[in-house]
């Protein structure tokens, strides 16, 4: 504003209009570029975002030296994790281009920074006991990270999963803690940084779905605790991992590279070991019931996904010879809900499949959001979690939410038997009177046998008495 005035004041007392008029164009563009300039050469700082830190009690905390000093971490650490992510992300892919450019000043301590390397070691640090209620965690991790041109920094964040070590991948944005001089001394460099969340990518894994997942570039610590939600209704902590994993899925079939067999598995199975199953690469075999097309309005989500709706499948999965019993709530007494023969499972999927789609056209005459349909279907995909959701047939018997297998599909193949039999329409008349005369035989024979299989069958009905799954 200072420049604009006295330029006014200069011109209007030493030009005559015309020239003065040219003359203020110039100086306005000059003033824009050199403006201009200046935003594109500065870096974005963290600071401004972490409530009760400046740079100098940022550059405080690290090394930890004390107690003290490590409590002022651990703080800044909580600070960190009320910023936006996606917000953070951006402040330092901006200032990882201005380096690359040359542009921007050197960096300096609460700057926003990327990082991406192999980890070197691992190591937990307890915070100071006193902080631990209040910041609502009780350790943190240090990684040695190797980074580029063979550099090492360290790594502060939240604890990352037990199996994490040294070999894996991590990715992330964060706040930089410490910065020294480059050996040839043209730089500063970042020797340490905070971040309150890096992407795990494990170099092996034991599970199948895993490695998948991660061949994918799903950050595969968002796994580590989704069954500690099992049973609960989805989240917004569930966000990241769900559709991170439903798009990963997608892309997977979509790929056509080759994946290993999936694990056969039925309901069951994932009502009995749900926690250690989270992530694993799974088939079943389901009947639909409901088929509900749900849009995404976020347009985070949307461009995590690749697209602004998904489909959730509502279908049922055999239970075998396992009667599945749970448990009314404790204010509500009375006989558990049963399910003898076929319990729910819902599937999720980015798209439905050619002739899924066909049956709903077919059915529905259109783009059905909601389409109540019946078939068997083959699901291959990854399991997510026990999910739970309100349904009458719960209500009724006051067992409160119904709960089940959640599962990302990557790939649905149709399973429904071919009906369509003109040849047997018209032998209907000749299967019916050879039906009565085979009938009256079965009849008298059946009779004879009578009394010597009683006591096979009452045998028999011992072994095969079905299996009871109480839930609580």
């Amino acid at each position: 504003m200072n420049i604009c005035s006295n330029t006014n004041v200069l011109y209007s007392t030493c030009f005559s209009p015309i020239t003065r008029h040219f003359q203020l164009q110039s100086a306005l563009i000059l003033t824009l570029l050199v403006f201009s300039s200046s935003v594109g050469f500065t870096r974005e700082s963290v600071t401004p975002l972490l409530s009760g830190f400046d740079q100098e009690r940022v550059a405080a905390t690290y090394p930890p030296t004390d107690d003290k000093t490590l409590g002022e971490l651990a703080k800044l650490l909580y600070r960190l994790r009320s910023v936006d992510p996606t917000k953070l992300q951006s402040m330092a892919s901006q200032n990882a281009n201005e380096s690359e450019s040359g542009a921007a000043r050197s960096i300096s301590v609460g700057d926003a920074a990327l990082l991406t390397g192999t980890i070197k070691s691992l190591q937990l640090v307890p915070i100071p006991k006193e902080l631990t209620e209040f910041l609502e965690f009780k350790q943190l991790h240090v990684l040695t990270v190797q980074i580029k041109d063979g550099k090492a920094i360290k790594v502060i964040t939240f604890p990352l999963p037990k199996s994490a070590k040294a070999g894996d991948r991590v990715e992330g944005a964060g706040v930089v803690l410490q910065v020294k001089q480059s050996p040839n001394n043209a730089s500063s460099i970042t020797s340490a940084i905070l971040c309150k969340r890096v992407r795990w990518l494990p170099k092996v894994s034991p599970i199948t779905g895993w490695q998948l997942l991660r061949d994918q570039g799903v950050d595969i610590s968002l796994l580590a605790d989704l069954g500690t939600r099992n049973r609960q209704k989805l989240l917004s902590e569930d966000g990241d991992a769900f559709y991170a994993m439903m798009a990963a899925a997608s892309d997977l079939e979509q790929s056509k590279h080759a994946v290993p067999e999936p694990r056969k598995i039925a309901p069951v199975a994932l009502l009995q070991g749900s926690s250690e199953l989270t992530g694993q690469w799974i088939q079943m075999n389901l009947e639909t019931v409901l088929v509900t097309r749900i849009s995404v309005m976020e347009p985070r989500r949307q461009a995590e996904l690749g697209s602004d709706h998904y489909y959730q499948i509502d279908a049922v999965g055999d239970l075998g010879n396992v009667i599945v019993q749970i448990e009314r709530s404790a204010d509500a007494p009375g006989p558990p809900a049963t399910f003898n023969h076929r319990y729910p499972v819902s599937v999720v999927t980015r798209s439905l499949p050619v002739f899924l789609e066909k049956q709903i056209q077919q059915q529905e005459g259109g783009d059905a959001v909601i389409s109540e349909l019946k078939t068997q279907i083959q699901i291959d995909g990854f399991f997510f979690r026990l999910w739970s959701y309100e349904t009458d047939f719960m209500a009724q018997h006051g067992g409160g939410d119904q709960f089940g297998p959640l599962v990302i599909a990557a790939s649905i193949r149709n399973k429904q038997p071919d009906s369509t039999d003109p040849t047997g329409v018209n032998l209907i008349g000749s299967v019916a009177a050879c039906a009565v005369i085979l009938g009256i035989f079965v009849i008298w024979a059946w009779q004879r046998r009578t009394d010597s299989l009683d006591r096979a069958v009452r045998d028999r009905k011992k072994e095969k008495e079905a299996e009871s799954l109480r839930i609580p």
